[in-house]
């Protein structure tokens, strides 16, 4: 299954969305298929190389590894099970539009030779979950701007 991609315009700065979600971690705010955040490395920030475990609302927990991470601008999240055979990609990506508008893409992808298959049997509830990560995001982000 290709990943899951969604888009969409906030009225936020590409700063608020960042200190809203991601700084620190508070991404089981926003994530509607996460219970909470577990064993996060460092001093909890969104941060090259910090690790976490997602405990998620199956009760699954899934250790995850971040990269790509550049402040007010975007983070990529990898993690795996079983020895890889379940494995969860994603990436969250900020830009700005202008002075108070920003556009957030999201992409999130399950992978491996059963994360594949649990994919597509389930892909009304990764899509759903994906849109409704964003939409939290979105939400979030322009509560905490108007607050500004």
């Amino acid at each position: 299954m290709a990943p899951v991609e969604v888009s969409a315009t906030v009225a936020a700065t590409p700063e608020t969305i960042w200190q809203t979600c991601f700084e620190p971690m508070k991404w089981e705010s926003w994530d509607p298929d996460l219970k909470e955040m577990k064993d996060v490395s460092g001093a909890g920030g969104c941060e090259e190389g910090a690790t976490c475990i997602f405990a998620m609302n199956d009760g699954s927990n899934i250790p995850i590894i971040l990269s790509n991470v550049e402040k007010n601008k975007n983070v990529d999240f990898k993690g795996c099970v079983f020895g890889g055979i379940v494995r969860a990609e994603g990436k969250v990506m900020i830009s700005p539009v202008d002075s108070s508008t920003s556009k957030i893409d999201y992409s999130f992808e399950m992978k491996g030779f059963v994360g594949s298959i649990v994919a597509k049997l389930k892909k009304k509830e990764v899509v759903e979950g994906t849109q409704g990560g964003l939409d939290n995001m979105v939400k979030m982000s322009e509560e905490a701007q108007k607050e500004k």
